[in-house]
């Protein structure tokens, strides 16, 4: 079982929208995988579909309510290979309660996930706060989408703080998969300049897989639908494809 943290300080750089996708293509490929959706504004679980509004299902709220059940009770079967355990609106709200009352120091531990999937990933939220913290603490590897603008590889200095303080003082083992570049138009200057820029600071950790501008990666979002079922033939899907592709050769 190989766990993958998803994450970037910055929003809007398609942290989400990678995981979703990714997560689609390791269960398309045979791998049995598991999505957690850590972050608070619940935008990977309303993208499969899991929106309270509309349907009940549980939640990471609802473990932290009920401790004593498995944090398996609370997984939801997407598709064949395809597992995820939503989020909610009040995921922060209920965690940092937990937290001053009962002094937990993490809500999900190593051995609470059950050792039956091949890939977990965590969809982080877009800062470096517990929720992240606790998603690296116990994971293999991070995984940093980098929009394909200045600001995202400026921006790049916080996360890459917040992965050393965990590296020292809470997991040894963590490694960096590696960083991709979203949003990638090869038409822009700016685009083939920022990937040149990610080169020459990172090297080897650099992904050769890009993940283009493509509006029917939107567009599945707005229809609650990863873009293998959307639109599996698009440029979007063939994006995703090859990046799986080629992490999964990493991993291996």
């Amino acid at each position: 079982m190989k766990l993958i943290v998803v994450i970037n300080n910055k929003g809007g750089v398609g942290k989400t929208t990678s995981a979703v996708n990714l997560a689609s293509c390791f269960s398309s490929f045979g791998k049995k995988t598991l999505l957690v959706d850590l972050d608070p504004s619940a935008s990977a679980s309303v993208h499969l579909g899991f929106e309270k509004t509309k349907i009940q299902f549980p939640t990471l709220c609802d473990y932290l309510i009920e401790r004593d059940r498995p944090l398996e009770y609370f997984v939801s079967r997407y598709s064949e290979n395809y597992f995820v355990l939503p989020s909610e609106f009040l995921l922060a709200e209920y965690y940092q309660e937990i937290q001053a009352e009962e002094d937990v120091e993490f809500l999900i531990k190593r051995e609470d996930i059950e050792n039956n999937y091949d890939i977990v990933l965590f969809d982080c939220p877009p800062n470096t706060g517990s929720l992240a913290l606790n998603a690296l603490s116990i994971a293999d590897f991070v995984l940093i989408p980098v929009q394909a603008q200045y600001s995202s590889v400026a921006g790049l200095n916080i996360t890459l703080d917040v992965i050393d303080k965990v590296n020292r003082h809470f997991n040894k083992n963590l490694k960096i998969l590696g960083f991709f570049a979203t949003f990638y138009d090869r038409r822009i200057k700016v685009t083939e300049r920022v990937v040149n820029i990610l080169n020459e600071r990172f090297g080897d950790k650099v992904l050769k897989s890009t993940i283009g501008v493509n509006s029917k990666l939107i567009e599945a979002f707005n229809e609650q639908e990863t873009i293998y079922q959307y639109a599996s033939s698009s440029k979007g899907a063939e994006d995703y494809k090859r990046l799986a592709i080629e992490l999964l050769n990493k991993i291996n």
